[in-house]
């Protein structure tokens, strides 16, 4: 826990029955699909946290003071570097949940916090995506946030996220303060944060399809991702920030094992595809069934991201977050297909 202020010491000197060490936590992204998943859980499930939140604009800060009326919002973005030490200098937990590739924002941040304080960075596993047997096939190596720690703590820079992840680590080694990496996989499902409620991969691929009018994979299709439920990430973030709160930051590993990998599940891509496609076609959105096979050239005129969004496998085992007693509790994604479709 931070260490209070002067003015602090001096109002619970005077008046102790009205001194709170509530907790002080400052979350970045609360108006994106991620943050403001965790905006929502965290203040449920912990009203007695005092919770702060960086917005880009006036317009969010109305959207987000509309709905939680106790969070206090500063308005800035990522570069906004004395806005962030300010904010970091005061609370005792930071979660950065904005961008995962912003290094300027992690040496804003984490060396801010007091000694007692914790950072925690959202990243992505695209970090370990593979495309090695060829867009649309199956790769069968699933990277555990144990057995291959080493390696997915030490990639080359070449690897997506991999210098800001290294950055996190190594910046909190050196200024002594509790670090950790959250790395999800595709993440689906309906968020309910006040601005951004919805992910990429499957509402864009619905995009796609309707613009071709047909459901497609790229080459074969058996190409595997792991996934995870934005209501059960959320659950992970605010079971570590529940755990840094705890004497010696509880029961988590931080610093060099300060990495979790935090998944519920996995799907083949052409089981995926098929099971959307029968949905669009119920709804008359679409009228040729199945899916068929399409090259990379044609992909990338539905979207610029296609081999990422729908040609890659990215498998990976989120045990470290269920040894702290974590599991997917929300629906499979095949089981959110219906909600997909709804709108």
């Amino acid at each position: 826990m931070r260490k209070r202020s002067i003015a602090e010491r001096d109002i619970a000197a005077h008046d102790p029955q009205t001194f709170t060490t509530a907790p002080i936590i400052f979350i970045t992204g609360i108006s994106g699909y991620i943050g403001g998943q965790v905006l929502h859980d965290i203040t449920k499930k912990h009203p007695e946290y005092q919770v702060r939140g960086l917005v880009r604009t006036k317009e969010q800060q109305q959207q987000i003071a509309s709905k939680y009326p106790l969070v206090k919002t500063v308005i800035g973005d990522l570069d906004s570097a004395e806005v962030l030490k300010a904010e970091a200098a005061q609370v005792d937990v930071v979660l950065q949940l904005a961008d995962a590739d912003h290094n300027s924002s992690v040496l804003s941040l984490l060396p801010s916090l007091q000694k007692t304080g914790t950072f925690i960075q959202r990243s992505g596993a695209a970090s370990i995506f593979t495309a090695s047997n060829g867009l649309g096939q199956l790769t069968t190596k699933k990277w555990s946030d144990i057995a291959d720690l080493k390696e997915v703590t030490t990639f080359d820079h070449s690897h997506l996220h991999a210098v800001t992840d290294q950055l996190v680590l190594s910046e909190g080694k050196k200024q002594g303060i509790r670090a950790a990496v959250v790395v999800p996989p595709c993440v689906y499902g309906t968020g309910q944060g006040e601005v951004k409620k919805t992910s990429m991969v499957f509402p864009w691929y619905v995009d796609a399809v309707k613009k071709r009018g047909r459901g497609f994979t790229l080459w074969e299709g058996t190409n595997v991702d792991s996934v995870i439920h934005v209501r059960d990430l959320a659950a992970a973030f605010v079971l570590l920030v529940e755990e840094a709160l705890k004497e010696g930051g509880g029961g988590a590993d931080w610093g060099e094992e300060g990495w979790y990998y935090v998944e519920g599940g996995e799907y083949v891509f052409r089981e995926m595809a098929g099971e959307i496609v029968k949905g669009m076609m119920k709804k008359g959105w679409i009228e040729r069934e199945g899916v068929n096979e399409i090259k990379i050239e044609e992909a990338k005129e539905l979207h610029s991201y296609a081999e990422l969004l729908w040609g890659i496998t990215m498998r990976v085992n989120g045990e470290r977050i269920r040894d702290l007693g974590w599991s997917a509790k929300e629906e499979s994604v095949f089981e959110s297909i219906p909600e997909l479709l709804a709108g």
